[in-house]
């Protein structure tokens, strides 16, 4: 687009008269107004803008008129609609060029829209590339080994690079593809806990595949939003977080095994009491009364803390003379035995709490207190992530009155009062901190990108296909949105661009490892491109383009019309409409033959005989003898092997065979054979009583073979005259009535056929 600063930046002002003087603007004004169309339209549009600014700027009183001669966006171009202009070309004192009236060009409207259609294939193909450039990487990835399958189509393995491997790469990838093989009947989230324990995953990345799998362990019942989902998310996360705390407290028993003194003892009580005994606390204040020699309060906060409330039940019953904690008792054994604290209750529960604010100081007790009405000060417990996320989260687990704003509140302490700048202070290595308590909130759209972000490609990706797939994620509504969109009225809520992650992770080896690509690409069906095509389809088109490998890729056709399996139907039952797809592509892209093989793959055999009738008949006006050859072969072999092919197309591709076959006559001079063709197909008249009858039957001749009727008469003709010439030419070296003898003579049999000929030929 260019603007009036950066013409006169590219083109040398000086010199402009100069420009104008030449033949080019000046030797046809007469022929112009007569013979102007698009083309040399814009060549003189341009020429009058570049005469315009060149006045302009000569002249510094008067601005320059730009919505004379510039859009608003900058230069117009002369549009296909006729404008009127009632003078000649002239150049005015400005220097501003007058445009006579154009003659529009014919718009051929197949033409356009073909057009239209091959520059939305170039783009659907171009997307990928589109989006990676656009919004590049932030960490190079090395490419990966391809994976070898036992039914790959084609055994020479041609998707395989041996000079590559990473086997955790490939792990993944490999328990992605049994996933997709079963049609979703094994579990994708024991398939990625094998992979995490076959690759040998360890530290910070061990943690987070803990965290993902003891959430994502189920699908939604409902959508994300939903409080039934909020609920179910704060279940599973308090429990792992009560698990975690449990197996800090085995550990410890396990390391002080003398002094734990644990014995036989089962059960979370049992631990709870061998931990207490370890010592590893600080020394506090216990309030009230004590069990087995430990303090009530603490003994029950632990059993609670492990998720064992029953165990925690039985302590209590020690309290139940105390009154001032009444309602703490009460509220925890109704817990224990409803999960849920009554509404009640908690009003009660906050009363006595304001009660005893002040005089308490067990932090245990307060601690209680703050797991089931929140928001109070429990620092003194909250001194590990798994604590301070605990502590927030069940509350609301709770909370006989659950609202999705409650859980909002929690979420924005996370990522935005605290957020990245605080729970990564000395940078991506400690992402691990911020990624639990990212997806332990529930936002798993940000924990997904923070991966992503910090290097960690291969979880990220998966982790995202295990949420997508178990309901959890929120895909964002464009595929040519950021990888994270932030809801702008809702700064907690997030959408992951899927198909931005998953086209980043398949870069590298989408040429190399295409049964791999397939299987990630496939997860993106569904999701279209700015052009609405389906991504999916697209990348199965593209791949086919790219790579060649279309047998492989969409299967095969045996010479008896059968279609034997290819790559594709790993993931669909019926994969017609995405082949159809491909060959669409293809044709457009001008590969003929390929198109054909791939609309009879997909049993569109219509759409196969439409293409080949289209390029026989384009073929048959250009004359190229080599390419029709081809067509009539490909024709012939198309008709063997059809099956449901509509009857008007097919009669369409039967004639135009038959006109190639008239046309190979023709040029070989068989002018008999020729004159007998043209009389069975009947479309042009060889007597004069035909003319009639077949005029009236021209609109039955299908638009395709229409358009070879001119290309026809005109080779039937001379080949007529060519035989009457060498006919008359042979009569007369014998001197047998050379004298009475022409290539008119009324003894000549194609003379009436010449005739007539050449009026169809004037007619047309």
């Amino acid at each position: 687009m260019l603007h009036f600063e950066e013409i006169l930046g590219r083109v040398d002002h000086q010199g402009l008269t100069k420009l104008f003087g030449a033949s080019l603007f000046q030797s046809q004004d007469v022929d112009i107004s007569h013979n102007f169309t698009v083309r040399n339209g814009v060549e003189h549009e341009l020429c009058g803008i570049l005469g315009g600014s060149e006045g302009n700027w000569q002249r510094d009183a008067q601005p320059v008129q730009k919505k004379m001669m510039f859009g608003e966006r900058g230069i117009q171009i002369p549009s296909r609609q006729a404008e009127a202009h009632s003078s000649e070309e002239t150049f005015t004192e400005d220097g501003i060029v007058e445009i006579p009236q154009a003659v529009i060009d014919d718009i051929d409207e197949e033409e356009l829209d073909e057009d239209i259609l091959r520059v939305k294939v170039e783009t659907d193909r171009a997307f990928f590339n589109h989006m990676l450039l656009a919004r590049p990487a932030a960490v190079p990835m090395t490419p990966a080994q391809a994976m070898e399958r036992n039914d790959l189509p084609t055994g020479n393995g041609t998707f395989v690079n041996k000079n590559i491997s990473d086997r955790r790469e490939l792990l993944f990838g490999d328990k992605l593809h049994k996933y997709l093989k079963s049609q979703g009947k094994k579990s994708l989230v024991e398939l990625m806990k094998e992979a995490v324990e076959e690759s040998g995953t360890d530290g910070a990345l061990a943690d987070v595949w803990n965290d993902v799998t003891s959430v994502l362990n189920r699908k939604t019942v409902a959508s994300r939003d939903d409080v039934t989902t909020t609920a179910n998310l704060l279940e599973d996360a308090c429990r792992y977080l009560q698990k975690v705390f449990t197996d800090h407290m085995q550990t410890v028993v396990e390391r002080n095994l003398e002094i734990a003194e644990r014995g036989g003892i089962p059960g979370k009580r049992g631990l709870v009491n061998a931990f207490l005994k370890v010592g590893t606390e600080e020394p506090f204040q216990p309030e009230d009364d004590s069990i087995d020699g430990m303090p009530t309060w603490q003994v029950t906060y632990h059993c609670v803390r492990a998720g064992d409330m029953q165990a925690a039940a039985e302590t209590l019953n020690r309290l139940k003379s105390f009154p001032q904690c009444a309602t703490l008792v009460a509220s925890l054994n109704h817990v224990a035995k409803h999960k849920k604290l009554d509404a009640e209750l908690k009003k009660k529960l906050k009363v006595e709490w304001r009660h005893n604010v002040g005089h308490t100081k067990d932090k245990y007790k307060r601690a209680l207190y703050a797991a089931l009405l929140g928001g109070l000060e429990s620092a003194a417990l909250a001194d590990t992530l798994e604590n301070w996320i605990w502590f927030k989260l069940y509350p609301l687990h709770v909370d006989p009155q659950l609202t999705p704003l409650l859980f909002q509140e929690v979420q924005k302490a996370v990522s935005i009062d605290y957020g990245e700048q605080y729970f990564m202070s000395n940078g991506p290595s400690e992402f691990q901190y911020f990624f639990t308590a990212l997806w332990l909130s529930g936002q798993f759209e940000r924990a997904i990108y923070l991966l992503h972000e910090c290097g960690q490609r291969v979880d990220s990706v998966h982790v995202a296909i295990l949420a997508h797939k178990l309901g959890y994620l929120r895909m964002s509504v464009k595929s040519t949105d950021e990888m994270l969109v932030v809801d702008p009225n809702d700064a907690t809520k997030c959408h992951l661009n899927l198909a931005r992650l998953i086209v980043a992770y398949t870069k590298n080896f989408e040429l190399i490892d295409v049964p791999r690509s397939l299987d990630y690409w496939f997860l993106l069906k569904g999701i279209s491109t700015p052009t609405g095509s389906d991504v999916f389809e697209m990348a199965v088109s593209r791949s086919v383009y790219l790579t060649g490998q279309c047998d492989a890729i969409l299967g095969t056709l045996t010479p008896d019309g059968r279609r034997e399996k290819g790559l594709i139907d790993e993931y669909l039952d019926d994969p017609s409409e995405v082949i159809n797809r491909v060959a669409s592509d293809t044709e457009l892209t001008g590969e003929w033959d390929q198109a054909v093989s791939l609309y009879l793959l997909a049993s569109k055999s219509t759409n196969a005989a439409k293409l080949l009738s289209s390029e026989i008949s384009e073929t048959l006006r250009a004359d190229n003898k080599e390419k029709i050859g081809e067509l009539v072969t490909v024709a012939e072999q198309f008709k063997r092997v059809q099956k449901g092919c509509q009857a008007a197309e097919y009669a369409t591709l039967s004639l135009l065979v038959d006109l190639a076959v008239l046309f190979d006559h023709c040029r070989n001079d068989n002018a008999d054979t020729a004159y007998g063709i043209s009389s069975h197909l009947r479309l042009i008249p060889t007597e004069p009583d035909q003319v009639t009858v077949i005029v009236n039957e021209f609109h039955m001749v299908p638009q395709k073979v229409r358009e070879v009727l001119p290309d026809m008469c005109l080779h039937l003709m001379k080949c007529l005259v060519d035989h009457c010439i060498r006919q008359s030419t042979s009569l007369a070296n014998r001197g047998a009535n050379a004298a009475n003898t022409s290539m008119f003579s009324s003894s000549n049999r194609y003379v009436k056929q010449v005739g007539i000929l050449g009026f169809v030929v004037f007619v047309v």
